[in-house]
């Protein structure tokens, strides 16, 4: 019965990461779209999101099963536990990177701030980062590294308010940009998002490893 309990674990970690691995994707393809005006991509994105729930779903599904048939108690619990909360995370990370391509669609037409276009990149970069960081942490059961993802999460929300000061200024100063600028700042918002979402899973690292519910949010500046 362990054996079957460590082979059916070991299987819903790698169908974690395998949905860490899509969302992670999708957000690459938007940020390509982004940079490039690149709607084929943003089109991309757009369109993979009913594979990631899919495999949400599946991953939910498998949590509960081997609940039902070996009643795990202690770490095992934890582990599901956050296997369950890792997955809903990734789920909405795939939705932030959707949101994020459907804004990039929105403004096809209009005229972009290439400077403004380059923050934007790098700042969903470092989301990805953020997410991927989060992601490893949970497989590892690390929960330094987990502590270490609060951290990269400081820097996307500097840009988030950076970003979003240069966006109402030039709203501001150029009616013929207004229109782009006002879905940039949602697009800023998401990535931002997309980044919090790794940051709860590294709250669940924490928690698996240790037993400790922590919030790593708190030490962000507001």
């Amino acid at each position: 019965m362990r054996k079957d309990l460590d082979l059916q674990i070991e299987q819903l970690r790698t169908n974690v990461v395998a949905m860490a691995e899509r969302a992670d994707e999708m957000l690459g393809r938007c940020l390509q779209a982004l940079s490039d005006g690149d709607r084929a991509a943003a089109e991309a994105t757009i369109a993979e999101d009913e594979e990631l729930d899919r495999a949400y779903e599946q991953v939910q599904h498998g949590v509960l099963a081997v609940v039902a048939l070996h009643g795990p108690v202690g770490h095992d619990l934890r582990l599901l536990t956050g296997v369950v909360h890792v997955s809903l995370h990734l789920e909405r990370m795939g939705d932030y990177a959707v949101n994020t391509a459907s804004a990039v669609l929105a403004v096809a037409e209009y005229p972009a701030d290439p400077d403004l276009t380059e923050q934007l990149v790098e700042m969903g970069a470092l989301a990805r980062e953020v997410g991927r960081t989060a992601v490893r942490s949970f497989v590892q059961e690390d929960p330094d590294l987990g502590h270490q993802v609060a951290e990269l999460d400081d820097t996307v929300d500097r840009y988030d308010r950076g970003i979003f000061q240069r966006l109402v200024r030039l709203a501001g100063r150029d009616e013929e940009r207004i229109e782009w600028a006002t879905r940039m700042i949602r697009v800023s918002r998401h990535l931002e998002r997309y980044a919090d979402h790794g940051v709860d899973i590294a709250e669940q690292t924490v928690f698996v490893a240790t037993g400790e519910a922590v919030d790593l949010g708190r030490r962000r500046p507001d």
